[in-house]
C-alpha cells in the first residue's frame, strides 16, 4: 500500500510528537516527586489523563471514580503535584481524598459528602446498638460533685455520669468508642490545685494616728491598651477629711523604706493602735475563702404564714477572699471586706 506525501508527513509529525512526549515523561520520571513542576499547562485535556500524569509525577497510587469526566484547562508554574491536584479538584467540583491505606481517591464532591453523611449515620447507629461500658473513677484532688457536671458535657446521648459523694467517685456509663476521651478528660480535671495561704492583720487605729505618720492608704497600677500605650492610674483615701472631698485621684505610695508590716509595728509601738487579730487561712486557686472576727446572732423573723422563726446572721469583721493564680505565677485576689454590727430596737428586738 502506498502512502501519499501528505500522509507520510502527518505520520512523521505524529511519530515525532509521540517520541518527544515520551522523552518528557522519561525526564520527569527521574525528578524528585517533592520538587515543584516548573510549567504545568493543559488545554482542553481529558481530566483522567491529567490526573494520571500527576500521579506518575508524584509516584503515588490514584483511583479515579467512573463519574469523573470532562476536560481540563490549566496553566500553573512552580507548583507541587499535590497542590495542582487539589486545585483541579476545587475548580471542577471533585474531592481529592487521602485514604488511610496510602492511596488517593478522586470522586465528585457531592458523592463524597454523601459518603461522609452515610458514614456518620452508620457510626451513630453502631453507637446506639453497642453495649455500654461502666467505669468507676476515684477522684483524688477535687470533689466528684464538681467534676461530674463538666464530664456530662462530653458524653454521648446514651452516656450517663453520676457522682457518689460518699466515696468521692464518678460512675461512668458510656459507649466504648467514647470512653477513652471521657476518662482522659477526668484525669486532666483531677489535677492537684495550687494552695494559697492568706495572712491578714486586723488593726484598729484612729485617723489621727494615720495623719501623724504621714500615710495615705492608696492603690495604684498601670493599664496597657491593645495598642501598647500605658496609662498609670491610682486612687487614695485621705486620713483627714476636708469639707469638699473624702478622697482624691492622685499618685501616692508608701514612704521609702516602709512596708505594711513596718507601718503596723510603728503604729502599735507608738500606742496609736492595736492589732485585733492575725488570722490566717489556706485555700486553693479560684476557691472562695472567708475570714471572720465576730459572732452569729439570732434574729427574729416571720415567715410567709406569719410564724416566728429564728435566723442566725454573721456580724463583725468579715473578709471574703477569692485568689486567682495567673500564668506568670502571680496572685490576684478579689476582696470583699465587711464591717457589721447590731443593735436593739425599743422592743428589745435585734435590728
Amino acid at each position: 500500500m502506498k502512502l501519499s506525501t501528505f500522509s507520510k508527513l502527518f505520520f512523521t509529525i505524529l511519530l515525532t510528537a509521540a517520541t518527544l512526549f515520551s522523552v518528557v515523561l522519561a525526564a520527569d520520571s527521574e525528578k524528585d516527586p517533592q520538587a515543584p513542576i516548573k510549567n504545568l499547562q493543559f488545554q482542553s485535556a481529558d481530566i483522567n489523563s491529567v490526573l494520571t500524569f500527576l500521579s506518575d509525577y508524584g509516584k503515588v497510587n490514584v483511583v479515579v471514580s467512573p463519574e469523573v469526566k470532562g476536560n481540563v484547562t490549566i496553566k500553573l508554574k512552580d507548583v507541587h503535584w499535590r497542590t495542582a491536584m487539589d486545585i483541579i479538584g476545587r475548580t471542577y467540583g471533585l474531592a481529592v481524598v487521602d485514604e488511610e491505606d496510602g492511596y488517593i481517591r478522586v470522586l465528585p464532591a457531592e458523592q463524597y459528602r454523601k459518603e461522609i453523611t452515610e458514614g456518620e449515620k452508620h457510626s451513630k447507629e453502631k453507637r446506639e446498638l453497642a453495649a455500654l461500658d461502666t467505669k468507676i473513677v476515684k477522684i483524688a484532688n477535687s470533689t466528684s460533685d464538681d467534676i461530674v457536671l463538666a464530664v456530662k458535657s462530653l458524653m454521648t446521648d446514651r452516656g450517663k455520669a453520676s457522682s457518689d459523694s460518699r466515696s468521692n467517685s464518678i460512675i461512668i456509663q458510656e459507649v466504648p468508642s467514647n470512653m477513652p476521651a471521657v476518662l482522659s478528660f477526668i484525669e486532666e480535671l483531677d489535677k492537684p490545685a495550687a494552695q494559697i495561704r492568706i495572712s491578714t492583720r486586723l488593726l484598729e487605729i484612729s485617723s489621727k494616728g494615720l495623719e501623724e505618720l504621714g500615710i495615705n492608704w492608696s492603690v495604684n497600677g498601670t493599664y496597657t491598651s491593645e495598642s501598647g500605650r500605658s496609662y498609670p492610674q491610682s486612687a487614695s483615701v485621705n486620713a483627714l477629711r476636708n469639707t469638699d472631698y473624702a478622697g482624691q485621684y492622685t499618685v501616692k505610695a508608701l514612704q521609702h523604706g516602709w512596708d505594711v508590716d513596718a507601718i503596723i509595728q510603728a503604729i502599735v509601738k507608738d500606742d496609736k493602735g492595736r492589732i485585733i487579730a492575725h488570722p490566717e487561712i489556706t485555700t486553693i486557686d479560684n476557691k472562695e475563702a472567708k475570714i471572720q472576727m465576730g459572732q452569729k446572732i439570732p434574729v427574729k423573723q416571720f415567715d410567709a404564714s406569719g410564724n416566728l422563726v429564728i435566723k442566725f446572721e454573721e456580724v463583725g469583721t468579715i473578709l471574703t477572699v477569692t485568689p486567682h493564680i495567673t500564668a506568670k505565677n502571680q496572685i490576684l485576689m478579689e476582696l470583699a471586706p465587711e464591717r457589721s454590727t447590731y443593735q436593739f430596737d425599743p422592743n428589745g428586738v435585734i435590728i
